[in-house]
């Protein structure tokens, strides 16, 4: 369990975290993952310095759950955005008394190298949530630039973590290497009455499917569409999620859905709502084919809702001891008929899931094991 006095007087860790957009976290599941692990961290005694982005937080925000947040500017273009603030923040870094210096994604680890060669003091950690130079988003040449971070990561960083098995396996059986399986956490929270989301969308408990996530073209939601749109359904579809940089591919989303009023774009939503939302879905659809490990299909499962989802290993990972549903990446009849089966679903079938959810999460997905696991790497790091 976490005590605030788990570090002895004396012994408090220095800790400066870069490669993430910043906290308080909005959107981002990188973010969110940051701010439940530092802040709990933070209880525990560890000094721990965020390097966030101007863009991102607000003004005035120098302090949160314990952890000081140092806003540095970046331009916020996609193809620069991540590279150049953690050049500045590495810049800034070397030149403090942190022990640490944890950077969070595979392209932004290409500035690694720099506090070994500086600062070959400081313990330099990485955590990778995925595979970024797969996303199709990327022109081939930020891909390599991407993927140049992977292997700076390999040559530089003394710590390696990975968010998912999947990924533990890629990086033995690509480079030869170990890295330290440590998942995402989640956090439980009780579920809401569909209040707000009744007023707005007119949504009831367990009258629709829920998709949720950035609207990317990896996240394959025009697979959901098409398969929803195949035949008349009792349930509505509810897409929650947007990004301005792949605003081409939600405009064509959209187009996919036409003028069905059962399919709803509610754009990005979170706390209350995006709470609502998960409490009352019918089922949760992910048809991904690249993730680390989802944190909104952890949240989904914390809040008792059945999971359809593409069959790729990090979702399997999660899902496998579950009776939910599986479809291969792609294939659209095989989420039509997944839906077919959610709809026939008694409402004593979906109670017996939701019990089996809340149990896996609370087990293995807990934020204090999270936490605990990375207190011991980084105590051993240090030769504490």
């Amino acid at each position: 369990m976490i005590t605030r006095n788990h570090l002895a007087s004396g012994e408090k860790i220095k800790i400066a975290v870069t490669g993430v957009r910043g906290v308080p976290a909005t959107w981002g599941g990188v973010e969110h993952h940051c701010e439940n692990l530092y802040s709990r961290l933070s209880e525990m005694g560890y000094d721990v310095t965020i390097y966030a982005r101007s863009y991102y937080v607000p003004e005035g925000i120098t302090h949160y759950k314990g952890l000081t947040i140092k806003r540095l500017p970046t331009l916020n273009f996609k193809y620069s955005d991540a590279l150049l603030h953690t050049f500045f923040s590495v810049i800034r870094i070397i030149f403090t008394k942190q022990d640490i210096v944890h950077i969070h994604g595979i392209g932004p680890c290409f500035f690694s190298w720099i506090p070994r060669v500086f600062r070959p003091r400081m313990k330099v950690f990485f955590t990778c949530h995925g595979l970024d130079w797969q996303r199709k988003k990327w022109p081939k040449w930020a891909s390599m630039l991407i993927y140049l971070g992977e292997l700076s990561a390999i040559l530089f960083a003394q710590y390696r973590v990975v968010v998912s098995q999947e990924l533990q396996k890629y990086f033995a059986a690509k480079h030869g290497i170990k890295t330290c399986y440590i998942p995402n956490g989640i956090k439980p929270i009780p579920a809401r009455e569909p209040d707000r989301i009744k007023l707005q969308w007119d949504l009831s408990s367990r009258r629709y499917f829920l998709c949720v996530g950035r609207l990317v073209p990896e996240k394959r939601m025009e697979d959901v569409i098409v398969a929803y749109l195949l035949k008349p359904r009792n349930c509505r579809l509810v897409i929650v999620g947007d990004n301005a940089a792949a605003g081409q591919y939600m405009n064509d989303l959209i187009s996919l859905a036409g003028k069905s009023p059962a399919v709803i774009f509610t754009g990005y939503q979170f706390g209350a709502v995006l709470e609502e939302l998960l409490s009352n879905a019918r089922a949760f659809f992910t048809a991904s084919e690249l993730e680390g490990l989802p944190i909104t299909l952890l949240e989904a499962l914390s809040f008792g809702v059945i999971c359809a989802t593409s069959d790729i290993g990090p979702h399997q990972e999660v899902t496998n001891t579950l009776p939910g549903l599986s479809f291969p990446v792609g294939d659209i009849q095989a989420i039509s008929n997944c839906m077919d089966r959610v709809e026939a679903m008694t409402d004593s079938e979906l109670d017996g899931f939701k019990r089996e959810a809340v149990a896996l999460v609370t087990r293995h997905f807990s934020w204090d094991a999270v936490c605990g696991e990375h207190d011991r790497l980084y105590r051993e790091s240090l030769g504490k």
